[in-house]
């Protein structure tokens, strides 16, 4: 529902796009005492986020992420008051390989070691040393995903012994296929965490970097420890470790319900078309139609790309400005599908009843090897669709009813890997031919799948581009790779949710620490506003 504020309206914050960080950002700030207004160009706030009927009665998301909010934000904001309710699967992951084999993620550890025993005893015995082996190096860093990154320089400073070296120059530097081989020996295993590290960059096992996504978990457990049992944080694959009821979507309607509560106002189908600079600073922004808003500081979850190069003047930049932004490297890699089913989807690798239910009920990730990522990279860096395509999918009408009519399911799957720029031809004939190819891998590891379709959707790079503003279809906001993080996001020198344009912030996937539906970046920028504002901090230059 769009509330309508009187036209050339005056707030103390005015916040561009209505994703789940722009939702963050404005509930603290209203929480402080502040007027703010989310502008949101879609009919609904919630970015990705937000429930999507993919078809009549069908609803879900575009994104898959429900293990990736942090507990501090459900709490601060009290979601759950708002509405957020968690359903917690066990086991909460199943990862196929072929031959009706796989990996079934349960809660408990020793569960959890038994499933890895399966394809490896040694790799039993080192599979959690090497989680640990990550949240030792978190510790060395000794960086909070709560406050603005330290300068690459310090990083390194912090780096004083020969082992903590090593331990940079692997992680920071190396392939996370290096790294697995190392610690590994089953393909399998290798394949299950190598499927995270590589999951939303144009990158393959082989490509140096990759191990930085793997850090997400443990920089985050560094910043503050896990709290109680269903703090999804304790979950070394992440997962679903918790479902929202309603699915993805429910997130942001808490969102949105606590950001009203607070006294925020939400504006929908307004699409901001400019941000106004008066002497140097922000004062409003200016919507499609020619309405105004007056706000002396102004918030974009927005790529900053689209926010700096095509809503403020050229005039109001630093020479040198645009050229660096312009070349911050955003290769997108992202293809959705979603599924009306007519009936609960049964993975080869169940064996009763039971598990046909439990395993359905589970996030999946479909890339069974290394050198199967590998593969599907190199279609993707050349511009073609992978012949063997990443699946990574989830069917939360199976523990919740209310998302589908009765008796039926939906299914969401992304799929990485994909070029946003074709070698030959363009998505308005790729996209089917493409979205038929993952149905065909999906069915290689669910039989039944295409006896219960009912309907399909595909979304391409360039639909997303589109529809949700990722630029190049990049989920993110710009790469999550080594040179993309800490002090170098999104520009060296603004990583501290500024800009150049005093009173002008950035709050979205492109700022630290990256992507995924945690709400950290939109916390951490309500944080430098109030900070701001108070004159406790001052501009990062």
């Amino acid at each position: 529902m769009s509330v309508e504020p009187e036209r050339s309206a005056r707030y103390d914050v005015a916040i561009v796009g209505g994703g789940h960080n722009g939702l963050t950002a404005g509930t603290y700030l209203a929480k402080a005492g502040l007027r703010v207004i989310v502008l949101e160009r879609r009919e609904i706030a919630g970015g990705m986020t937000a429930p999507v009927e993919y078809f009549p009665g069908y609803t879900a998301s575009i994104t898959n992420s429900p293990g990736s909010l942090e507990p501090m934000i459900i709490a601060e904001l009290e979601l759950e008051r708002y509405g957020l309710q968690y359903l917690r699967p066990d086991p909460a992951l199943v990862y196929p390989f072929p031959g009706g084999r796989g990996f079934v993620g349960w809660r408990d550890r020793d569960a959890s070691l038994a499933q890895i025993a399966k394809f490896s005893a040694r790799d039993a015995e080192r599979y959690y040393p090497f989680f640990q082996y990550l949240d030792d190096f978190a510790s060395r860093l000794n960086v909070s995903i709560h406050r603005p990154p330290p300068r690459f320089a310090e990083l390194v400073s912090r780096i004083d012994d020969d082992e903590s070296e090593e331990m940079f120059s692997k992680i920071m530097f190396g392939s996370v296929k290096d790294l697995l081989d190392e610690w590994f020996e089953s393909e399998e295993v290798k394949a299950l965490v190598a499927s995270v590290a590589i999951v939303a960059n144009l990158a393959g096992p082989r490509t140096p970097g990759t191990v930085m996504r793997l850090m997400a978990r443990p920089l985050s457990l560094h910043s503050i420890p896990a709290g109680d049992v269903f703090d999804p944080r304790r979950q070394v694959m992440r997962g679903s470790t918790g479902l929202p009821r309603g699915g993805m979507g429910a997130i942001a309607v808490a969102m949105t319900n606590a950001f009203r509560a607070a006294g925020g106002v939400v504006r929908t189908n307004a699409e901001v078309v400019g941000i106004g600079v008066r002497d140097g600073r922000c004062g409003q922004v200016v919507l499609a139609g020619g309405d105004t808003i007056e706000a002396g500081t102004v918030i974009s979850n927005l790529n900053p790309r689209t926010t700096l190069l095509d809503l403020v003047d050229d005039a109001e930049l630093p020479t040198g400005f645009r050229e660096r932004l312009r070349h911050v490297p955003m290769h997108g890699s992202a293809f959705k599908l979603g599924l009306a089913l007519d009936g609960v989807p049964e993975f080869a690798m169940a064996t009763t009843k039971a598990e046909v239910e439990l395993f359905a009920a589970c996030q999946y990730r479909i890339a069974p090897s290394m050198d199967y990522m590998e593969r599907a990279y190199d279609d993707a860096k050349y511009g073609f669709t992978a012949q063997e395509p990443m699946l990574w999918g989830l069917t939360p009408s199976v523990l919740d009813d209310t998302v589908t009519p009765a008796g039926k399911h939906v299914m969401s799957v992304n799929i990485f890997h994909v070029p946003y720029q074709l070698a030959t031809g363009g998505w308005e004939t790729e996209k089917d031919v493409f979205g038929k190819r993952c149905i065909d891998t999906l069915e290689q590891y669910v039989p039944n799948i295409k006896n219960l379709i009912s309907d399909v959707r595909f979304w391409s790079p360039a639909d997303l581009q589109d529809e949700y503003g990722l630029l190049g279809g990049n989920i993110t906001h710009g790469d999550t790779m080594p040179g993309q993080m800490f002090s170098f996001r999104p520009l060296a020198g603004w990583s501290a949710y500024h800009t150049p344009v005093e009173g002008l912030y950035l709050c979205g996937a492109g700022t630290w620490p990256g992507g995924s539906v945690s709400g950290v970046p939109g916390r951490n920028a309500s944080r430098a506003v109030l900070a701001d504002r108070s004159g406790r901090r001052g501009r990062e230059k």
